[in-house]
């Protein structure tokens, strides 16, 4: 068993300290940082090997030595004795935000359209370019010959939008300076950015494994759910042993995030990482305990290895009380952590949420130059906006709510067996391959619930004119799109965005129409309202919700971005619209919306996870009592027990073969452990 398959319990103490003063990281303790990792009760720890400064904390002869440390080894040191501790030591190394190999190849930077190469305190490197490559494996090599099980490369995404003669050379023509996600030849630059990171990825990755055979390697995977600027793609999964990365988002990202990650991870379990300060640029402010806490168990009940992230003090010195508490907390969740290492659980739903990367565009910023786009984005992240993800976020809530399993389906999978319903999410770049898959799972009874102009284009942006999958839809493009303020009729819901319209086919059921306001949209000198811009007094003859049979399943049309509206209103005028075309994981009493609920089944065994997290706005949480559950499974349990607890929980069967379980007092989450007679989970 590999380590990762073992450790779900992890830690990495963040050192980006530079060594602009004598006092920089002079403190530091080898023996202090493994004692407090030991205290901590982690079962692995990430270490600094070089930072984004380009500082290495070894002797490197290729690259900058921390001055600080005059010659020490402190990770060669560290990493040796949390080897003696039984506690797995992984590398952190730094690519492409590394200071000191940006300043050594000039002529390696990465230049926006306007020749712009840094920001601020970070100098990057392009990918494209030889000479960074040749450092980046230089020092790599200088790493992995040192004992660690794995290493972690971070920043393995663009930091802009790169136009250095590396990637003109390699693009092979000239770089289209207009973003344009209706162009084909811009879809094309921007596939150009996500194969080259990808190579970039894989040639890091296939380089450590020559170094070091065995090794795990992976690859920053937050950008993820960051859209289109930081060229994040498949192919950076594909690159790494499992998917990895921080966030800093509310608990629904989270949530998502989690589910995201266990569908692009090559192997189980995914690593997700949980900070205790605030944000990235917060040093000092501390999460509590109770959101530590909540973070960790959300990753255990979608399968995953949790991770904390401590931040070192600029003189290589910790803090012990924050690794105290991280002592009680791994404790408390011993239990748990146990449970789903022990089973190798992994995520089983009957409703997916498909999630393309090369749909993560952001057609509000269409006709923008990249010299503007450059002069407006004081950071990278600043233009990570995205339909889809909006969209998925939203459907991703309803779904929560509503107490209703999903798991995340990407172009990696081609198996669809088990869903009943897959959304599809503005998923307007599909391949041929993809909609023959989608096709046929609606053919052979699924069914799908698309939205906007979903299948409109192919991954290079081209379009015959109409959706490649209008058969199965039952509506066609007729190639406009209303304006950016819509409703859909009947109940009046808003809708912003981009809204495509189109006509139905004859066997087709229209459930709603759009209507639109009097005037466009914050015309200065027309409108009905000044405020806003109300819907006008008579509908439209376009179709917002359709319905249609297809094969033996069906398929349910959104016209409108309503799903990405995460408001009362949208939701549950959804929920009502939608229910009748999902299925019934569970009925409960007193569990609200809030809490999450999730279903893991152990490899090659009929075990099962039914994992509730009563995870609230407002902490501490309250805590929930006499939850009753009445869970619509075809199984016969042998027995139910909980997992905080050991203890066995009384069920009964319905004469409807469903499950009956009451659970006293539900405080931040519980863990069912439902062992079955043999039958396949499935749901009436």
């Amino acid at each position: 068993m590999k380590w990762f398959e073992r450790c779900y319990s992890r830690l990495l103490i963040d050192n980006h300290i530079t060594d602009q003063r004598p006092e920089y990281m002079s403190r530091f303790s080898p023996d202090e940082y493994v004692r407090l990792v030991k205290l901590a009760g982690v079962e692995s720890s990430m270490v600094y090997a070089c930072d984004h400064n380009g500082n290495c904390y070894y002797p490197t002869q290729c690259g900058h030595q921390h001055a600080n440390l005059k010659g020490r080894d402190i990770f060669g040191e560290t990493t040796k004795l949390l080897r003696q501790e039984g506690i797995a030591p992984i590398a952190y190394y730094t690519v492409t935000f590394n200071n000191d190999c940006a300043r050594r190849f000039p002529g390696a930077a990465a230049r926006s359209c306007s020749g712009k190469t840094y920001e601020g305190r970070y100098h990057f490197t392009c990918p494209n370019q030889p000479d960074a490559v040749a450092f980046y494996q230089r020092q790599i090599a200088e790493v992995l010959q040192y004992d660690v099980d794995g290493i972690f490369i971070d920043m393995t995404f663009w930091p802009l939008v790169c136009c250095c003669e590396a990637c003109q050379r390699k693009f092979g023509r000239q770089i289209p300076f207009t973003i344009d996600w209706r162009n084909p030849e811009w879809v094309t630059f921007q596939r150009f950015r996500e194969e080259s990171m990808a190579e970039f990825a894989e040639k890091l990755t296939a380089f450590a494994r020559t170094v070091r055979p065995g090794v795990t390697v992976t690859h920053q995977f937050s950008p993820v759910l960051h859209g289109w600027y930081l060229g994040q793609s498949t192919g950076i999964a594909k690159a790494s042993d499992y998917a990895s990365g921080d966030f800093y988002g509310e608990k629904l990202q989270q949530r998502f995030g989690a589910k995201v990650f266990e569908a692009f991870s090559s192997n189980p379990p995914f690593e997700f990482m949980t900070s205790r300060c605030v944000n990235l640029r917060d040093h000092t402010s501390s999460k509590s305990d109770d959101e530590l806490y909540l973070s960790a168990l959300t990753t255990l009940a979608n399968g995953g290895a949790y991770f904390f992230i401590d931040a070192i003090n600029p003189d290589g010195t910790l803090h012990e009380e924050f690794y105290q508490r991280l002592g009680r907390l791994n404790r408390r969740l011993e239990p748990f952590r146990k449970t789903v290492a022990s089973m190798q659980a992994r995520l089983q739903a009957e409703v997916g949420l498909y999630f393309s990367l090369n749909c993560c565009v952001n057609q509000d910023i269409n006709g923008m130059g990249l010299a503007e786009l450059d002069a407006e984005s004081s950071s990278n992240m600043s233009v990570r906006r995205n339909a889809v993800c909006e969209e998925l976020m939203g459907t991703a809530e309803l779904l929560t709510k509503m107490h209703i399993p999903y798991r995340v389906l990407t172009e990696r999978q081609e198996d669809f067996s088990g869903l009943k319903v897959l959304f599809l999410n503005q998923a307007v770049y599909l391949c041929e391959e993809e909609c023959a898959r989608l096709r046929r799972f609606v053919q052979d009874g699924g069914t799908l619930i698309a939205t906007g102009a979903s299948s409109l284009n192919d991954v290079f942006g081209n379009s015959p004119g109409d959706f490649a999958l209008a058969d199965v839809f039952g509506v066609h493009f007729t190639g406009e799109y209303s304006p950016s303020v819509t409703y859909t009729d009947e109940e009046l819901v808003l809708a912003n965005g981009l809204v495509p319209l189109v006509t139905a086919d004859s066997d087709t059921c229209i459930k709603a129409f759009l209507t639109f306001p009097d005037f466009p949209v914050n015309d200065p000198e027309h409108y009905a309202s000044i405020h806003s811009n109300p819907p006008g007094l008579k509908r439209s003859d376009s179709p917002a919700i359709t319905v249609h049979s297809y094969g033996s399943g069906k398929c349910i049309w959104l016209a409108a971005p309503l799903l990405s509206l995460r408001q009362h209103s949208q939701q549950e005028y959804l929920r009502c619209i939608l229910r009748e075309f999902l299925p019934v994981f569970v009925d409960a009493e007193n569990l609200p919306g809030s809490a999450e609920v999730t279903l893991l089944k152990a490899k090659g065994e009929e075990r099962y996870l039914l994992c509730l997290v009563n995870s609230q706005d407002e902490l501490p949480v309250i805590p929930l009592h006499q939850v009753k559950l009445k869970l619509h499974w075809i199984i016969q349990p042998q027995g139910v027990r909980c997992v905080s607890t050991g203890m066995a929980v009384p069920f009964r069967q319905t004469s409807d073969g469903a499950t009956e379980i009451s659970l006293e007092r539900i405080d931040e989450a519980e863990f069912l452990l439902v062992e079955n007679a043999g039958k396949e989970l499935a749901n009436h």
